[in-house]
This record gives structure tokens, sequence and C-alpha cells, in this order.
């Protein structure tokens, strides 16, 4: 089990990567730069790699549920400890990184 401690830091560098973001997005209306249309993606797949590390797999016990319990906050989340769940948290990795691609050699 994790410390308390850990989950703390943890919470506050995805809040600070979040705040990040949103400024990211203020700039990028405010710019029509390639680098200011990449940075929000950027940091959602900052943030994608982060939640994944949060709810990463743990033992191989048993076959987990698809849907657990927030560790912080309300509401549910992908379970990477699922089969279905870790394929869907590589479908978001994979989608993240296109979209970044296809900004970063776009016109």
């Amino acid at each position: 089990m994790r410390s308390n401690k850990s989950d703390k830091l943890l919470s506050l560098t995805i809040l600070f990567i979040f705040v990040i973001f949103l400024l990211s997005v203020v700039w990028t209306l405010r710019s029509d730069t390639k680098i200011a249309r990449m940075v929000p993606l950027i940091l959602v797949l900052i943030l994608a790699i982060l939640s994944f590390i949060h709810y990463k797999p743990a033992s191989k016990t048993k076959q987990q549920p698809l849907f657990v319990p927030k560790r912080f906050g309300i509401g549910i989340s992908v379970n990477p400890n699922n089969p279905t769940g870790r394929l869907f948290w590589y479908l978001v990795f994979t989608v993240i990184m296109i979209l970044i691609i296809v900004v970063a050699f776009s016109n």
C-alpha cells in the first residue's frame, strides 16, 4: 500500500500540471503557433501518464473490476489492473501521441 505522503505529493503534482494546462490553453487561444497548440496536448499526455502511475497495475491476484472508486475526489476511474482497462489506457496514450504528431507536422 502506498503511503499517504506520496499520494499527497502525486495529487499536488497533478493539480500543478492541470493549472499549467489551463494557462497553456489560454496562451493557445491568444497565440497561433505550433508550440502553443502542442503544449496542451503534451500536458494532457503527462496527466494521463501520472494518472496511470497513480492507478498502476498492482498484484495479479485475480480479475479486477473495470471501474474502481477514485483514490481522491469523487467518482470512478478505469482500472488498469483489468485487461480491458489497460487496453483503454494504452489507447488514450496512443490517441494523444497521434494528436501531438499531427499538430507538430501540420501547417
